[in-house]
């Protein structure tokens, strides 16, 4: 009988180990898979930041600080123990330089002047709950993500001004400090559009002109991609500049597509890219109506500026390109 109490015991004290230790292994699991989960959402918004700083400019420092910053904002919130790191740290990596959207491959070169992402990497080493049970140092949890900018490939519904502008304002505008006097008369420089493969009625244009003023009222622009397809108006369209009349829209800033109209001006083209515009000024000389406008280089806005990996400025010339949108976003 005493053997048997005794052997109890014993079977007792080993099912306890055993139950604790399974215990322990789900713990630690579901521990590291929540980790896992907040590393990632860090490293996806450092990298995300340290790649804005490079919209403008190609100041390698400035976008490695500020994702490390942010980094450093984010676990600090989201890990229960986390020291600040430093770019010297061995647990972190911040590079800059080529994402290939072809490859879908990230190549460091800091040098490079057309540097054009950013890949942020992070290690978290955390001890087991029973980590001498099973004679465990640490966990190493380790998450990295890379986000590249480029030419904006489309734009979100409600994004857009119902107006295409000529590929050829892009090199007037390079050339005037990014100033472009906009005129709708015969085949001048911008056209009225409302998005539609259908028709670009007047009526049809004022209603996406009214959505931006009354959103209840008037009609949303479209989803909007390079390489679609929509007809333009070329007539003098005073009721829509009736419409534009308004100090509402000075100020303000949106999104266009660029387009080439052929030489018969066919009314279907085909979206090339975009550009972001601010409205300074509408004004009439004569009986034609003038947008006075200020193009913005390397345009954000991710109201409308969502990723088409490969998306590009169609037939733009290298030079005028630095004129058009940009987005950014993850891409690995």
């Amino acid at each position: 009988m005493r053997n048997e109490r005794g052997f109890a015991v014993v079977f007792f004290a080993l099912l306890l180990v055993a139950i604790l230790g399974l215990g322990s292994l789900v713990l630690d699991l579901g521990q590291s898979y929540s980790i896992r989960a907040r590393i990632k959402n860090a490293v996806d918004f450092s990298s995300i930041a340290g790649v804005s700083q490079l919209i403008s400019s190609t100041d390698v420092d400035s976008a490695k600080n500020i994702a490390l910053q942010y980094l450093n904002d984010n676990l600090s919130m989201l890990l229960p123990s986390f020291n600040t790191l430093t770019l010297n740290n061995s647990d972190v990596s911040v590079q800059l330089g080529i994402y290939n959207f072809s490859t879908m491959t990230f190549t460091e070169d800091e040098a490079n002047p057309s540097v054009n992402a950013i890949k942020v990497s992070y290690t978290y080493r955390t001890v087991p709950f029973l980590a001498t049970v099973f004679m465990i140092d640490n966990i190493q949890i380790s998450e990295s993500a890379t986000a590249a900018k480029q030419i904006a490939g489309n734009m979100a519904p409600g994004g857009g001004f119902p107006l295409a502008l000529d590929s050829s304002l892009l090199s007037v505008a390079r050339n005037n400090n990014y100033m472009v006097d906009l005129v709708q008369t015969g085949l001048v420089n911008s056209y009225f559009t409302s998005f539609n493969s259908n028709s670009a009625s007047a009526d049809d244009i004022k209603a996406v002109i009214d959505y931006f003023q009354n959103q209840s009222t008037g009609t949303s622009p479209p989803a909007l991609m390079v390489g679609d397809d929509f007809q333009i108006n070329n007539g003098t369209l005073a009721a829509v500049y009736m419409t534009l009349d308004s100090t509402y829209f000075e100020g303000k800033t949106f999104v266009a597509p660029v387009i080439t109209p052929d030489q018969n001006f066919a009314s279907m083209v085909t979206v090339q890219a975009f550009v972001g515009l601010t409205i300074d000024d509408v004004y009439k000389v004569g009986n034609d109506y003038h947008i006075s406008a200020t193009l913005i280089p390397k345009y954000i806005d991710n109201m409308w500026s969502g990723l088409t990996v490969g998306a590009g400025p169609g037939n733009i010339s290298t030079q005028d390109q630095s004129v058009l949108a940009t987005s950014f976003g993850l891409v690995i």
